[in-house]
């Protein structure tokens, strides 16, 4: 079994838990543990304008706890993502920065070598599984479901940080979706901003933004939306949930991807905590699950097997 040590930020243990769970039930079928790291912190993200050294130094430790333990990190929070890969970027190019936080993590026997490789959750799923094994091992697949990706703005930019996907034409949400069965369509707000960072600032134009969001993809033919980033899902699915009455926009299921390829696996719905949805109740679940049927392949095997 291949194991990463599971960097999951502050928002999802608190406030997503369930994108913990689901991410966990999906990977462990195909042999792949998320191990919990008790000692991992803040990535720095929230500092970053403050004092860009705290906000670095916060995420070399963390990158020295995944390389004590001698393994790599697999990152479910786009902010935390680009807050450890930015890190881990910064010591290897600034010998002097690189020496100064080594320093600082040696009062607690930590070192920062940048040996720890950061990777996003979809990485993990795109590369070591592969979306060919997705297909192969799913036990049943949606049909006619329309699904829009948003993928959030910390996963592709700064494209020279992340390094994930093509950030102008990102395709492997896309392919790892419609591994499910369901088609992802093309949208112009799969790449935008979802507002989220707006809250208490502009709440107005935060409000705007979400419901540019729920209105295109209900235009561009999506009857779910599926979220990449924590920020992402909670504006959309718990402050969709909240603001619903003062948006002109009609509420829209939201989901995170390890649960829409969690329900295709046959994963128990405890695990994927998809009740934990604000914007998905009982009906909705129901009418999702009534879309799922056997995969094309497996309905031509059956086929075949009965001509023969």
């Amino acid at each position: 079994m291949k194991t990463y040590a599971f960097f999951q930020g502050c928002n999802i243990p608190a406030r997503i838990p369930q994108y913990a769970t689901a991410s966990r039930a999906v990977l462990a079928l195909f042999g792949i543990e998320l191990a919990e790291v008790a000692e991992f912190t803040c990535c720095g993200y929230p500092a970053r304008n403050v004092d860009e050294r705290a906000s670095l130094l916060a995420a070399a430790r963390n990158l020295a706890v995944a390389e004590q333990r001698g393994q790599d990190i697999a990152v479910a929070c786009n902010c935390c993502f680009a807050s450890l890969r930015k890190a881990r970027q910064a010591l290897a190019a600034d010998q002097a920065l690189a020496k100064e936080c080594n320093a600082i993590l040696a009062r607690e026997g930590l070192h920062c070598s940048g040996k720890a490789e950061v990777n996003h959750l979809l990485t993990v799923l795109h590369r070591d599984v592969g979306t060919e094994e997705l297909r192969k091992r799913r036990n049943l697949a949606f049909k006619d479901l329309p699904v829009a990706v948003l993928h959030g703005c910390h996963l592709l930019r700064p494209r020279e940080v992340t390094a994930f996907d093509n950030s102008f034409v990102p395709k492997i949400a896309t392919e790892l979706i419609e591994c499910s069965g369901a088609k992802s369509v093309y949208w112009r707000g799969a790449v935008e901003c979802c507002g989220a960072a707006l809250a208490g600032i502009d709440d107005v134009l935060g409000r705007r933004l979400l419901d540019e969001k729920i209105s295109g993809a209900r235009a561009a033919g999506a009857e779910i939306l599926v979220s990449l980033c924590a920020y992402c899902f909670l504006q959309c699915d718990s402050h969709q949930k909240v603001q619903k009455g003062i948006s002109t926009a009609p509420q829209l299921p939201v989901l995170l991807l390890p649960q829409l390829l969690g329900l295709c696996f046959g994963v128990d719905q405890s695990l994927l905590g998809i009740a934990c949805n604000a914007t998905v109740d009982a009906t909705i679940l129901q009418g999702l699950t009534a879309r799922l049927g056997p995969p094309e392949e497996e309905k031509k095997k059956r086929k075949a097997a009965v001509a023969a």
